[in-house]
């Protein structure tokens, strides 16, 4: 969308807001008031919705055909459209679903989007500080502008339905190459994880990071032993963990060890807070893995298990789990805001 266009659809939205009284009196005017009467304010409200409205519309027409200064992709079944904030879409053919972080808003409803299926032929914009997700279902053209990204669904498990809670975080871990399924077609969300599988992904997060790209490799020997070294080397985890044996590497991890190891795998300004977490309320503070617990949860990274925020921290962690604040840690806009 071009800065012409985007101001057209803010001000449609804000003539709309004020005709249906979701602005102030004070805003508009009052009768009173010796230098804008509410009678001016209405008729100019009036004026720009229908400006507003007369402009935007065609630009809606021609999308689809002609792509005006935005692009036109293509997506598959499972490829996942990122728009990021002041970046805007419309969905041209086809099917998709959204997941909005913060405000997005449709701008030919003249209203905020929520979670949920993109309608065709309307225009959303994500607005400052917000981002949403589309994820397409069988197929579908959507024209874009401004600033998105793509993410393509290299792989289909069969035991990863869509509507999951899990989904999304699911490919866009492994879409990112941070985690994989255990054979072509089967993620076993449910499965456990252990200290080993912590151990790799937290590496290969911590290059991915650093480097933009992933070069460790299973070791010939002992498959996990190259991400014990580099995790050692670079502080993710202590030199302890080189010493251990192959039934504790193969252990199944809790989701306190899971949390501290999680949290060092990237800089602190990586992991700011966007949330207000005064006490997570089974993990007292000052007890073990407590400072990275409650910077991870107040990162949006981690949720609790519960409506009471419970993060269970010495219980096992699945492998949905596991996806999901692995993609969190990767992609801030996947990052969830709470208070607790």
């Amino acid at each position: 969308m071009n800065r012409s266009t985007a101001g057209r659809a803010f001000a449609l939205l804000m003539a709309a807001c004020l005709l249906a009284g979701a602005l102030p009196a004070s805003a508009a005017g009052t009768a009173g008031d010796s230098l804008v009467t509410e009678s001016w304010a209405e008729r100019w409200g009036g004026e720009l919705l229908a400006s507003a409205e007369a402009e935007i519309a065609p630009a809606l027409d021609e999308a689809p055909e002609k792509g005006r200064s935005g692009e036109m992709l293509t997506l598959s079944d499972g490829d996942m459209l990122t728009l990021y904030e002041g970046a805007s879409a419309v969905l041209c053919s086809g099917s998709a679903s959204m997941r909005v972080s913060g405000t997005l808003v449709n701008t030919t409803a003249g209203a905020a989007a929520v979670s949920g299926r993109m309608n065709p032929q309307q225009l959303y914009l994500a607005a400052g500080g917000s981002s949403a997700v589309i994820t397409v279902s069988g197929g579908a053209r959507i024209s874009v502008w401004g600033n998105t990204g793509v993410t393509e669904r290299r792989v289909v498990f069969t035991d990863v339905p869509e509507g999951t809670w899990y989904y999304d975080y699911v490919y866009a871990a492994v879409s990112a190459g941070l985690i994989d399924g255990v054979n072509a077609s089967q993620f076993e969300p449910e499965s456990g994880f252990t200290v080993a599988h912590a151990v790799k992904i937290a590496a290969c997060l911590n290059q991915l990071y650093y480097d933009g790209e992933v070069s460790l490799e299973n070791d010939p020997e002992l498959w996990y032993r190259s991400y014990v070294d580099y995790a050692v080397a670079n502080g993710i985890v202590g030199g302890e963990y080189a010493s251990r044996t192959p039934d504790e590497m193969n252990s199944a991890i809790d989701r306190r060890e899971f949390a501290v190891i999680f949290y060092n795998a990237l800089p602190a300004y990586a992991l700011q807070a966007i949330n207000s977490v005064s006490a997570v309320p089974d993990v007292p503070v000052g007890s073990e893995g407590a400072a990275e617990i409650y910077a991870l949860y107040r990162a949006g990274i981690l949720t609790g298990m519960n409506a009471a925020g419970d993060y269970q921290p010495d219980t096992g962690l699945r492998r949905n789990e596991a996806a999901t604040i692995v993609a969190r840690m990767f992609d801030e806009n996947l990052r969830i805001e709470f208070e607790l």
